[in-house]
């Protein structure tokens, strides 16, 4: 796959999948052990290790709209570098400061750096590709993201709790050095024949109301797909005693599937690949509904799977698709919303709602809203089709 991405593409795109490949390795390596340092080595409660992780997770996600218009301003190369070089300072100094307002501060300063680089590097992968090439183009960006979670996380464990000092340096030295990579890959800079503004932007996303509404329909998805962090590891230590298999079977079922999914959805529009995504998601909740089993779990993490590599890609292309050249980060830091809402009702209301049902002996049910939640875009999405005149159907 390598060889092929270079003789199609060429060394520039492989450079930013290569990139993408180290940031998710390099994040998976740190951020699932910060909650075991700060309760463990430095005394901290669990509420306190959660809301440090949910302060990097919305000062990135939640303002990626801004990081995406100061691409599209200043420059997609320097935003990059002035996002790893954060994030290299913020990763670092979690494992060098102990007060509450020194943690506090450098998980903003990391989620803030993902802010600066995470919608220019999807913005330079595609900005000077043809159109029919987008789709193809993040369906490899999930595969090199994919990858790096599945790496990064055995990187991880090399190194003890009391050692997480040393591994958050090593995690800042990472990014700073993900910097330089990108000051040496010679990014041709997006020609303009207009001065960005951010009113125009928001201006334009608002009157664009297929956009909004397609938006809005992924945040089902994000909720759904939080549940691998909170639901899933729970169940999968009930049933084995261990949850650590379940982010490796579906991020194994990405890598290893994920073109021949694009390949046999290329003839399906944006909204049926998108429709179809959630139909997999949601049948993959039915065997759960009757029997909690390995089997079934696997049956759910095959359906989420078939979910990610029909809707993400997909997204991304729509997203840069409704998008003028010169506003492809605006437009991707816009679309991000969907994960920061989707992501923050997924942490607080999935995890308790499993919780409350369980002690009631109720799981089933559990199930079946997850399944209904999943069918809802379908409709949402429907309606879209049946109304829009947007090239997108």
């Amino acid at each position: 796959m390598p060889w092929t991405i270079w003789k199609t593409y060429g060394p520039f795109v492989f450079a930013l999948l290569a990139i993408e490949f180290f940031v998710t390795f390099t994040f998976f390596m740190f951020v699932p052990f910060i909650s075991l340092y700060l309760t463990g080595e430095l005394g901290y409660s669990l509420l306190f290790a959660g809301f440090i992780l949910a302060v990097r997770l919305v000062s990135q996600q939640g303002v990626m709209l801004i990081g995406g218009y100061f691409g599209d301003k200043y420059g997609h190369k320097k935003m990059m570098m002035i996002g790893f070089l954060c994030r290299g300072v913020g990763f670092a100094g979690l494992g060098l400061v102990e007060t509450p307002i020194a943690l506090i501060t450098m998980a903003m300063i990391g989620g803030i750096g993902g802010t600066f680089f995470s919608p220019s590097l999807k913005a330079v992968l595609v900005s000077n590709q043809p159109k029919s090439e987008h789709k193809t183009l993040f369906a490899y960006s999930n595969i090199s993201a994919n990858a790096g979670t599945i790496i990064g996380p055995l990187f991880g464990t090399l190194f003890s709790v009391t050692q997480f000092p040393l591994l958050s340096v090593i995690t800042g030295l990472s990014f700073a050095l993900m910097s330089f990579w990108i000051f040496l890959v010679p990014i041709r800079s997006i020609q303009s024949k207009t001065k960005p503004s951010l009113i125009l932007g928001l201006t334009e996303i608002i009157h664009n109301r297929s956009f909004l509404l397609v938006v809005v329909a992924l945040i089902p998805f994000h909720f759904i797909y939080q549940q691998l962090f909170l639901v899933y590891p729970l169940i999968g230590f009930t049933l084995t005693g261990s949850g650590g298999w379940i982010f490796t079977v579906l991020t194994l079922l990405v890598v290893a599937c994920q073109m021949t999914v694009t390949r046999l959805s290329e003839r399906l529009s944006m909204i049926r690949s998108i429709q179809w995504g959630y139909f997999a998601m949601a049948l993959g909740f039915i065997p759960l509904v009757f029997h909690l089993h390995v089997i079934t779990v696997i049956a759910s993490l095959i359906g989420i799977a078939l979910g990610v590599m029909l809707i993400q890609p997909t997204f991304y292309s729509y997203t840069v698709s409704q998008a003028p050249t010169e506003r492809f980060a605006l437009y991707i830091g816009f679309s991000n919303l969907a994960m920061a809402i989707g992501g923050a009702l997924g942490n607080i209301i999935g995890g308790s709602l499993y919780e409350y049902l369980n002690s009631l002996q109720l799981l089933s049910i559990y199930w079946v809203i997850f399944a209904i939640f999943a069918f809802l875009p379908i409709f949402l999405l429907q309606r879209i089709l049946r109304t829009s005149k947007s090239p997108a159907n």
